[in-house]
């Protein structure tokens, strides 16, 4: 049986065959380096190519057999071999990210080309079983590393890998198997070198492993270098994604702050003239008082009332320079809380002179609604800023309408201010609501009630709109949606 194993031959020289693998590893692993060197780690490519060389020369100093004792030509290549595939090892486990494992497959290969120099050595019926087990053994673990690569994101070339290296393993358990039974016989030992079948599927093997390892290789060095660079495009990506958001916060900050800056200019502006104004009319109705002028007591009241709406005037310009520089600036959510429409709706009156306050009529029966979602301090001054600025546009002695209704196309609550005015200028009505926009009207203005009235309803989810009001006149329109 054993003779009928091994006695085939096969017509190809032996060491021709040897001769021409080691060549192919050598070259193989000089083209590797070439390949991946200007894309891969140094350290993984040169423990590959290096284990690849070293396989390489296994392969010549088998063909040195019958120039050189027999040790030297079977028990030392086989030991250097073993060293190669370590070596192998080690660059997976690099890749793998364990690089501690190169500790252990070193004490193993140690291990095993002590036992191949020793007990190889003394047992010359066993050798070829001894040396191809380890072999085997070797040719196993890089293929089950090389599966372990196969699970992360290393692309096919780890498979190519682990199946050249099965094959490898496959092939030289067919030889094992001949020889044990070779050796179990006593009765046939053939060379080492004898130019066998079984012989020709280890070298065939061997070829594989050279050729496809080395492709398998390259191709998942080729992917971990892809993957790092679309790590590093992603990282470098989101870096600059960051630096952009950073510099265009800091350039809101920026455009924040000089907003601050002019509204606090305007503000200073704007009620420097109207106290020193309120302060002499209050001084003079003061030293009325003070003389007894009682027979001019209409004129200390019309004094104290044109004080009275200097000072009203500048609360005003306050409460829109505050709540443009501090609530609306901000970035926090608003947090809207149910509120009473008429007591909304008191309060926005309530701020506005008596005396002008009688010419505004409400009508609130189109509207169903008794609460809604609202900041009700922010809600009052758009209000009071839409009534304000309708009272001081329309004639003296014409009415003003606040009307409340219900819409639901989409759903939520309109407040409409319609007033008898000169309306708005065609080329005013495009930037109506932008800051510091200021129609050709004469009275004293710096462009932030509407701007203010709409940064509010932004803020609340809803909008400010404008409409000409027929005959004459404006409609100014709050929609504020309503949550169900």
């Amino acid at each position: 049986m054993s003779e009928y194993l091994v006695m085939p031959l096969v017509p190809l020289d032996t060491q021709t065959a040897l001769y021409l693998l080691g060549v192919v590893y050598l070259l193989m692993s000089g083209l590797v380096w070439m390949i991946l060197r200007p894309h891969h780690e140094a350290a993984a490519i040169s423990l590959w190519c290096g284990g690849g060389g070293v396989v390489g020369i296994t392969y010549f100093i088998f063909t040195l057999g019958g120039l050189l004792p027999a040790y030297w030509t079977t028990q030392v290549p086989v030991s250097l071999g073993l060293l190669g595939m370590g070596l192998r090892l080690c660059a997976l486990y690099r890749e793998s990210g364990r690089e501690g494992g190169w500790r252990v497959v070193m004490v193993a290969v140690a291990i095993a080309m002590l036992l191949v120099l020793t007990l190889g050595a003394a047992m010359p019926s066993w050798r070829r079983v001894l040396n191809g087990t380890l072999m085997i053994a070797a040719a196993v673990w890089i293929a089950v590393m090389a599966v372990r690569l196969g699970r992360f994101p290393h692309g096919r070339g780890s498979e190519h890998i682990a199946v050249s290296y099965a094959f490898f393993a496959g092939s030289y358990s067919l030889r094992i198997g001949v020889s044990v039974l070779a050796a179990a016989s006593g009765t046939y030992v053939p060379p080492n070198l004898a130019p066998t079948l079984d012989l020709f599927l280890v070298l065939a093997g061997g070829l594989v492993a050279g050729i496809f390892g080395n492709v398998g290789y390259v191709g998942m060095a080729l992917e971990r270098a892809r993957i790092r660079r679309d790590a590093q495009a992603a990282d470098l990506a989101r870096e600059q994604a960051q630096r952009s958001a950073a510099e265009a916060r800091a350039a809101v900050l920026a455009e924040r702050l000089a907003e601050r800056d002019e509204f606090v200019r305007v503000l200073a502006h704007e009620v420097r003239q109207p106290l020193n104004n309120a302060s002499a009319a209050l001084q003079s109705a003061g030293a009325a008082l003070q003389v007894g002028e009682m027979s001019d007591a209409g004129e200390v009241q019309a004094r104290l009332h044109r004080a009275q709406k200097v000072i009203s005037h500048i609360v005003g310009s306050i409460d829109n320079t505050l709540a443009a520089t501090t609530v609306l600036a901000s970035e926090q959510p608003l947090a809207p809380r149910d509120a009473d429409v008429n007591v909304l709706l008191e309060m926005a009156l309530g701020d506005l002179d008596p005396q002008q306050r009688v010419r505004v009529l409400r009508d609130a029966s189109s509207s169903h609604a008794r609460t809604a979602a609202m900041d009700i301090g922010l809600m009052r001054l758009a209000l009071r800023n839409l009534l304000s600025n309708a009272l001081a546009y329309s004639p003296r002695g014409s009415p003003v309408v606040l009307q409340v209704s219900d819409s639901d196309e989409p759903l939520g609550l309109v407040f409409e201010v319609r007033d008898q005015g000169p309306g708005i200028a065609p080329e005013m009505r495009d930037r109506l609501f932008q800051r510091g926009a200021r129609g050709d009207h004469g009275l004293p203005s710096h462009g932030l009630g509407l701007y203010v009235v709409q940064q509010i309803m932004l803020r609340h989810g809803g909008r400010a709109s404008w409409a000409p009001h027929e005959p004459q006149g404006s409609v100014f329109r709050l929609w504020l949606p309503l949550v169900d």
